[in-house]
């Protein structure tokens, strides 16, 4: 008797990636942890360190495509069979999403504040351009006029409140900058670029005041031995 081919085919193995919209499409194979996006809306800013490759990023994406307005249409295509699927909370798709990753930038120390800004400006505007219906053109170009990051980042979290619009801040490597800084530049550069009035230090300063509509969750590898942070 001729042997039956096996015609059930194993999941893909999504290694490296970090797209959870992208793994779940592509029905690839996914270790459900969905059920914590309920715990974690017990706490309004959630820091995570875990060592590298364990997943920060994943989970960032997870609650991008969970909080994220602009991702409603997709909800049940990329939620269905998962514990938060069958019993959503809420908050589900109900945010304005801003999206940051610190780790997309070079050492270059004498533009570092210009690559910053130019980084954050352009996830800002694309925020803002895809969240359209919430935020007028007159008040886009009000919002992106401000000559600093933290400035724009003020007048966004303005805009939102008077509209009553929730926001949710995902930062992705948070701490990549500062210990990239320490390490190639030296404890000079780096106490320049995270106290007084550095630029990073006052993008974090714009996050920290308790606004009732901002939520902000940033997530980043252990650092060195030699990495501190002083607020």
């Amino acid at each position: 008797m001729a042997d039956v081919p096996n015609t059930t085919a194993a999941p893909i193995i999504p290694y490296g990636r970090a797209d959870f919209r992208g793994i779940r499409l592509d029905a690839s194979l996914y270790v459900d942890k969905t059920a914590y996006i309920a715990v974690l809306e017990r706490h309004r800013y959630v820091l995570f360190i875990r060592p590298r490759r364990f997943g920060k990023t994943c989970w960032l994406s997870t609650l991008r495509s969970y909080y994220d307005r602009c991702e409603k249409d997709t909800f049940k295509a990329v939620f269905d069979g998962t514990a938060i699927g069958s019993s959503p909370t809420p908050n589900r798709s109900r945010y304005v999403v801003l999206w940051l990753d610190l780790s997309a930038f070079g050492l270059r120390i004498d533009h570092l504040d210009e690559d910053f800004a130019y980084h954050c400006f352009q996830h800002l505007r694309a925020t803002l351009e895809q969240n359209g219906d919430l935020f007028p053109e007159n008040v886009r170009e009000r919002i992106l006029a401000a000559p600093t990051v933290a400035g724009q980042l003020n007048e966004f979290f303005l805009r939102a409140r008077e509209r009553d619009i929730p926001v949710y801040v995902l930062i992705d490597e948070y701490d990549n900058l500062a210990n990239n800084i320490l390490a190639w530049h030296g404890e000079d550069a780096y106490h320049a670029f995270t106290h007084e009035e550095g630029f990073f230090r006052a993008f974090f300063t714009t996050l920290n005041p308790a606004l009732p509509l901002v939520r902000w969750n940033a997530c980043s590898s252990p650092a060195s031995p030699r990495w501190r942070w002083t607020t």
